[in-house]
């Protein structure tokens, strides 16, 4: 039986790949612009189920989560807090309550660095780790791309983790720019036309 490979792109970069790759790899996993994280979250969707006391909101049905320049959209969101969602402290903001956010079916993120696509999402807010999940979960900057059934992006550190599972291998393709090309954060994500 074949074992999940896994590999980090940190292993992928330090085999020879040049320093274009390395400064996209560095611009893709970072979360960017600190202005964004102090936007508020809003979260549009044709449902809401709240349970204020196991401390958890779904949000089914074309859901649209939108903070800053991040934008999720999938089939459901469920959001995980603590305190009063809709009657925070008044020393404690609401989007200080929401500890995670887990989005599910047809999963697409959009940032001003990147665009991803996955079956499953989820997102530690104290720690800005991004987990995606599910087969072929792909992340994409430019031309620049990673393929894996499983993707955490550590945002904070600037770190990335791919998993394979089965047959699907890792895969992680990067187009080296010429000298004299703009930087990978001035040039806007590829987004898919469906």
């Amino acid at each position: 039986m074949i074992s999940a490979k896994k590999i980090t792109v940190a292993a992928v970069l330090a085999m020879g790949l040049c320093g274009a790759g390395r400064m996209w790899a560095a611009d893709l996993f970072s979360s960017g612009s600190s202005e964004s994280s102090k936007e508020p979250i809003e979260i549009v969707a044709d449902r809401l189920v709240a349970n204020n006391t196991e401390k958890w909101a779904d949000f089914t049905g074309s859901v649209k989560a939108t903070q800053g320049t991040f934008t999720m959209t999938s089939d459901a969101l469920r959001i995980f807090y603590e305190g009063d969602l809709l009657n925070p402290p008044k020393d404690k903001s609401t989007k200080q309550s929401i500890q995670r956010l887990v989005a599910t079916g047809r999963v697409h993120i959009v940032t001003d660095r990147y665009v991803a696509d996955s079956e499953r999402a989820e997102q530690e807010v104290a720690t800005d780790v991004l987990t995606l999940t599910g087969p072929n979960s792909r992340v994409v900057s430019g031309k620049n791309t990673l393929t894996g059934s499983k993707i955490i992006l550590y945002r904070s550190e600037g770190k990335a983790f791919v998993e394979s599972s089965g047959s699907e291998r890792v895969k992680a393709l990067f187009y080296q720019e010429p000298k004299g090309t703009p930087a990978p954060d001035s040039q806007k994500p590829v987004e898919k036309k469906e």
